[in-house]
C-alpha cells in the first residue's frame, strides 16, 4: 500500500476499500500480462489524485488531470520488454478513456547498469531513458527523481502499430486486476 497511502501499510481492508473505490470511480487500474499460464508482469496505474504518497514524492506532484503509473512487477526472460508492453497497453487504454495525459516517476541509471536489470522485477520508480525512448518527457526532477508525462491528445503516428508489434503473442489479461503494490 505504498502508494495508496502516505504511510506504508499492509492493512488488508484499507487495500480492500482503495481498490473498489478506485474501481468504481476509474474503472480497472492496471493491466497484467501473460504468456499461456505463466504471468510475465502487472502494472498498477489510475487517476493520479488516487495515489495519495505521488503528491509528497520528490518531482512531484503529479497534475491532477494525469493518469499515474505507480508500480510495476515483471518476470520472465524479457523484463525490458515486459514493462514496454504494459505501458504501452496502459497508453492505449488510458487514451482509449479519454484521458488527456499519463505520467510517471523515473529516474535515471548508471550506464553500466544494463537495461534487463533495469526493468527487473519490482519498480515505483521507472527506468527515465525507457520512458523517453515511448514518448514521455520530463516535467520536473528533483535530485535522480523526474516526473514523466505523455500528452496523449497527440500520440505519436505509429504508436499503436508499434504497440501492436511489440504485443506480439502475448495476452493482456484486462480482467486480472492486480493487487496494488
Amino acid at each position: 500500500m505504498f502508494w495508496q497511502t502516505l504511510r506504508g501499510t499492509a492493512d488488508e481492508l484499507k487495500r480492500d476499500q482503495w481498490a473498489h473505490r478506485t474501481e468504481q470511480s476509474f474503472g480497472p487500474w492496471g493491466r497484467m500480462l501473460s504468456d499461456g499460464d505463466q504471468v510475465l508482469g502487472v502494472l498498477q496505474y489510475g487517476p493520479s489524485q488516487a495515489f495519495p504518497r505521488a503528491q509528497v514524492l520528490p518531482a512531484g506532484p503529479p497534475a491532477r488531470d494525469a493518469v499515474l503509473i505507480t508500480c510495476a512487477y515483471v518476470t520472465g526472460d524479457d523484463p525490458t520488454g515486459a514493462i514496454e508492453r504494459l505501458v504501452l497497453e496502459a497508453l492505449a487504454d488510458v487514451k482509449g478513456r479519454g484521458m488527456q495525459a499519463i505520467e510517471a516517476f523515473a529516474m535515471r541509471y548508471p550506464d553500466e547498469v544494463p537495461a534487463a536489470e533495469r526493468a527487473a522485477l519490482n519498480h515505483t520508480l521507472f527506468d527515465l531513458e525507457m520512458l523517453e525512448a515511448l514518448g514521455f518527457r520530463a516535467v520536473r526532477s528533483r535530485g535522480q527523481v523526474s516526473l514523466m508525462r505523455m500528452e496523449l491528445g497527440g500520440l505519436v503516428p505509429g504508436l499503436a502499430a508499434r504497440a501492436r508489434a511489440a504485443i506480439g503473442d502475448l495476452t493482456p489479461s484486462p480482467g486480472g486486476t492486480p493487487l496494488p503494490a
